[in-house]
């Protein structure tokens, strides 16, 4: 079983611009983790679906794919994700926790446009709605892809942006997301303007070259 896997978030794109600007977010991932396989997902959907179910994406990659890439840890980015350093460094204070993410919101506290969707959550998980902001920079144990792929893919959650869907299974599921302190700098769902490469780190989005 490997240490680590990367799975990069892709789907199909006929803009040349974005085309290049994936292959070269997906080397600099390869540039400074040598010895990390690195695994492009292919959505099955399209347009703005595609953004949406990035999480379905994964999780059924894993259910169909898991038990030829084991890993103790995976890492979910996003085709728009740039990196400039060592992952075992980046998630150093938080890499036994079973799942880290880059950032939080919580109904009782944030104003989040995708809680407006609450209703479209099955009942029984909506006391544990939680959105995890952006889909991006998420690493997981392999008790967590397992738990999460078994759950998250089931009818009743379709429909839903993957942030808001994502963050609720895995909280009533007991697998409360933790912050990583270092990704707050360089990640958001906008963009950061411009990008700064004297932050190590992942930088969120990136979509030109």
């Amino acid at each position: 079983m490997k240490e680590l896997i990367i799975l990069i978030a892709w789907h199909k794109e006929s803009n040349e611009d974005r085309v290049h600007a994936f292959q070269e977010n997906k080397k600099s991932f390869a540039d400074h983790n040598p010895d990390v396989d690195i695994i492009t997902v292919m959505t099955p959907f399209e347009g703005m679906e595609a953004w949406l179910n990035t999480d379905l994406s994964c999780f059924k990659w894993y259910l169909e794919n898991g038990h030829m890439h084991s890993a103790q840890r995976y890492l979910i980015v996003e085709w728009d994700c740039w990196c400039n350093c060592d992952m075992y460094a980046y998630y150093k204070r938080v890499w036994d926790c079973d799942i880290v993410v880059p950032g939080i919101k919580y109904p009782e506290r944030d104003d989040w446009y995708w809680f407006s969707t609450i209703d479209k959550l099955p009942e029984r998980v909506r006391k544990y709605t939680t959105g995890v902001v952006p889909f991006c920079g998420i690493l997981l144990s392999n008790f967590a892809m397992k738990k999460v792929s078994q759950e998250i893919l089931k009818p009743e959650y379709y429909g839903l942006n993957s942030e808001l869907r994502f963050g609720t299974v895995a909280t009533s599921l007991g697998l409360d997301p933790i912050v990583n302190p270092v990704c707050n700098r360089t990640i958001s769902w906008s963009g950061i303007s411009p990008l700064d490469s004297n932050y190590l780190g992942l930088h969120h989005p990136k979509k030109l070259t």
